[in-house]
């Protein structure tokens, strides 16, 4: 794998890069992924280059198509605003486009078993690969072949997927029995932000939090 991601230090008033910014510096190695990440959402993100610019240089964002035909068109769009800003650019489960690409890496679903996390880590070992955490149950695979695991929901959150929120408490005991970084997402805000200082987080993942 590449190395660790560089020093972040987010100097704006931002109550969500600030607390990102307080998280990185409480970690004991930095991480690979940045503390914080955005997620695209077609039904809430209209224009994703422009979401991109938003962003502060530096941070993650996960480009999420859910099979759009104008994917391949988005993609290489944010290739070239993520490069210009020097922000990580990973595609939403789909390793072929972040092959055509020539994105960082991949944001794989929820599977317990790691299958394609570690497949695609053979297969590109300096690619950065975070997933998303499952809801329930025991993981069956390796879990340090990911750079992060998004575990929501910490807060409660209007997004469909994201069922009951699990709370500060129980989202750091996951921080620190899972031998990989986490990363708090759902219901992430600027009011709920400041809770997660020393809860163990790698940082901050969201949608709605920025653009």
């Amino acid at each position: 794998m590449s190395a660790a991601y560089p020093e972040w230090d987010y100097k704006g008033r931002d109550t969500i890069a600030r607390i990102a910014t307080e998280l990185f510096r409480a970690r004991p190695r930095p991480n690979r992924l940045s503390p914080l990440i955005f997620m695209t959402d077609p039904e809430r993100i209209v224009d994703v280059v422009d979401a991109a610019r938003k962003l502060p240089r530096r941070a993650t964002l996960i480009y999420r198509h859910f099979g759009s035909a104008h994917r391949f068109i988005d993609a290489e769009a944010l290739r070239q605003v993520t490069f210009e800003r020097g922000q990580q650019f990973l595609i939403g489960a789909d390793p072929q486009l972040a092959i055509e690409v020539g994105a960082d890496g991949v944001h794989f679903k929820r599977d317990a078993k790691l299958e394609g996390p570690a497949l695609w880590r053979q297969r590109c070992p300096d690619w950065l690969i975070s997933m998303a955490g499952i809801k329930s149950g025991e993981y069956e695979g390796d879990l340090s072949v990911l750079d992060g695991l998004l575990v929501s929901s910490v807060f409660p959150s209007n997004s469909p997927s994201a069922g009951a929120p699990i709370g500060v408490k129980a989202f750091s005991e996951k921080a620190q029995s899972l031998a990989v970084p986490i990363f708090a997402l759902g219901g992430v805000n600027n009011k709920t932000a400041p809770k997660l200082l020393s809860s163990g987080a790698a940082g901050i993942a969201g949608v709605g939090f920025w653009a």
